[in-house]
């Protein structure tokens, strides 16, 4: 009985959801570009331009360079879309997309796709993960981690 019970917590804690790599990417606010519009009291749209570092629990890792849009919308939330070229050690080069719809801006999920690859990310086109972004109060720095799954 007790062996049993024991096979079944240990059955309902393996999570449900299976992944094939996880990557964190860390961005703080010095050299970024950031372009602020106020379009009215309910409306405000973001441009920016950052560098950002990275690394999977692959043992790889590296840097990005990003570019994208950012508008809030008082009441309603906030939409996302942010494209990356990122660079490994090796010199292998990959493009994604990021897209977050959420409530929040300081925090959300959203999904990210690898779009091309070269090298090793050759094989990561058309990989679909989904991530989690949270900023510092300051609004200085963020950190996103993504569960990815190779596509079949």
């Amino acid at each position: 009985m007790k062996l049993t019970t024991i096979l079944l917590l240990m059955l309902f804690s393996i999570p449900l959801s299976s992944y094939d790599f996880e990557i964190e990417i860390f961005a703080a606010g010095d050299g970024s570009e950031t372009k602020i519009f106020k379009f009215s009291d309910n409306i405000t749209y973001r441009h920016f331009y950052s560098f950002q570092n990275w690394k999977d629990n692959l043992g790889d890792w590296g840097t990005l360079e990003c570019a994208g849009n950012h508008t809030i919308i008082k009441n309603k939330g906030t939409i996302f879309k942010n494209y990356c070229k990122g660079l490994n050690q090796e010199g292998d080069i990959f493009w994604l997309l990021m897209d977050r719809n959420s409530i929040d801006f300081e925090a959300g999920v959203g999904k990210l796709k690898y779009k091309k690859g070269t090298g090793k990310f050759e094989n990561y086109e058309g990989t679909e993960c989904v991530y989690a972004v949270k900023f510092l109060k300051n609004g200085n720095a963020t950190f996103q981690k993504a569960r990815c799954n190779y596509k079949n």
